[in-house]
């Protein structure tokens, strides 16, 4: 591309600035905006590149269109981009579409989603907190177990992959769903179940899935009300593949023991969210992939990305 001119869509400015300021080669999209003020801000400053980070929404035909014969790439800063964008109608569009390899970060991501359920298994935030409000409190809450429970991994791509991987010696009953079933079922260790199964039976579930259309709040209070236990559930895919509410409601009522999260239906997430006021959760905001190692290969291959 003879004149590259990127606009920055979703993208944390701060990060950029501490980590890697000889990146910032372009404009900055305020956090919030409407589609309207995405394509006004591409048409004034001349924009043909988009460098596309958290993206509250989808780059449907409509915005495409409306984007056309200006933008020429949109780079987006994900493993998945099959809830983003439809690539037919990009091409259809003369716009060129780059995501990142698909296991750039897979082990960070799967290590970050095991540290989490640890973290709610063992209530290490919660002593944590009360040792420094100067309290020696050993009945403050107890530990959870692991070895002898059942986890339930949704989704067996390279993160879920890696995910069973670091549970196998912990003497745990892995339960696995996937999309496909019937493929390659003989994996040690590892027992393919269907996703019903999984919510049902297990004490701790971990999603690493895509979000589609397939997937959208794939839990729901439907599969809530059938819960046989009490799990912990940990999401490091997207916001809604769970329907939020739901688990707000289950957290309230002890349906769920605990929900770790890294991922929000919308990022950055709302000041007045319930999830924050409640002491149910662990949160993180979307880094489970960022580590200093990851952030410097990442962001070298999101820019050499913008030249080929």
């Amino acid at each position: 591309m003879d004149s590259v001119k990127l606009l920055y869509v979703g993208v944390s400015q701060e990060n950029l600035k501490r980590f890697f300021p000889l990146y910032i080669r372009g404009e900055f999209l305020k956090d919030i905006y409407t589609e309207d003020e995405l394509v006004e801000t591409v048409i004034r400053q001349n924009i043909n590149v988009l460098m596309v980070d958290v993206f509250a929404g989808k780059f449907t035909l409509s915005l495409l269109e409306k984007l056309k014969n200006h933008i020429k790439l949109i780079n987006c800063l994900y493993q998945s981009i099959d809830s983003l964008v439809d690539l037919k109608d990009a091409e259809a569009c003369g716009i060129k579409v780059r995501k990142l390899p698909d296991n750039i970060y897979c082990d960070e991501v799967a290590e970050f989603a095991i540290t989490q359920l640890l973290c709610a298994c063992k209530n290490t935030i919660l002593f944590n907190n009360s040792m420094k409000d100067k309290n020696w409190d050993q009945a403050v809450n107890t530990n959870l177990s692991i070895r002898g429970k059942t986890i339930g991994v949704v989704g067996f791509g390279n993160i879920g992959r890696h995910v069973v991987k670091l549970c196998e010696n912990w003497g745990m009953n892995i339960l696995v769903t996937r999309k496909h079933l019937n493929v390659n079922q003989n994996i040690p260790n590892v027992t393919f179940v269907d996703f019903d199964h999984i919510t049902q039976q297990s004490d701790f579930i971990i999603f690493a899935v895509p979000l589609n259309n397939a997937t959208f709040q794939m839990l729901n209070m439907k599969h809530i009300n059938k819960m046989e236990k009490k799990p912990i559930i940990v999401n490091v895919s997207r916001g809604n593949i769970v329907d939020e509410d739901a688990i707000d409601n289950a957290l309230r009522s002890g349906k769920i023991y605990r929900y770790c999260t890294d991922v929000f239906s919308q990022e950055p997430v709302n000041s007045d969210h319930s999830f924050l006021s409640s002491d149910k959760t662990i949160l993180s905001p979307h880094v489970a992939w960022a580590t200093e190692d990851t952030l410097k290969k990442t962001y070298d291959v999101w820019f050499d990305q913008t030249y080929v």
